[in-house]
């Protein structure tokens, strides 16, 4: 790279260096504006205490409804098989347990769910989180 004298090699290091800081500066640029909102948006998230609140409203209003159509299948299912489409004290017990069954399972598992995104956005990753929703 040019010659062997000292002041060769010092203006190619110069050069060298502010190249390296320009390069420094336009990623620091480029990641406030493209990655830091993102960050701030997920650590505004991680901080809502209302997260977790919403997510189990939301997984007992599922198995509720989840529930109801349940219910309705079941009783359709009987009266095509001829049968009376009304409950008797028996089924509506054990319905009304299985019904409390899957709320709790629910919420439970909203609960986990949220607690595992909350420690998975802590450290800086979301594939265990996400494999396990969709699994």
């Amino acid at each position: 790279m040019g010659g062997s004298s000292p002041k060769t090699y010092e203006s190619f290091d110069r050069v060298a260096a502010q190249e390296r800081a320009d390069l420094a500066r336009s990623e620091w640029d480029d990641y406030k504006t493209r990655f830091a909102p993102w960050e701030d948006r997920l650590i505004a998230f991680n901080k809502d205490p209302g997260v977790e609140e919403r997510a189990v409203e939301s997984a007992r209003a599922g198995a509720h409804n989840q529930f109801a159509v349940g219910v309705g299948e079941y009783r359709r299912n009987k009266m095509r098989l001829g049968e009376s489409g009304l409950l008797d004290e028996g089924e509506k017990r054990g319905l009304a347990l299985a019904k409390v069954k899957a709320s709790v399972q629910a919420v439970n598992d909203a609960r986990a769910y949220t607690e595992d995104r909350r420690e998975k956005i802590t450290s800086g990753g979301l594939g265990t989180a996400a494999a396990r929703r969709n699994a």
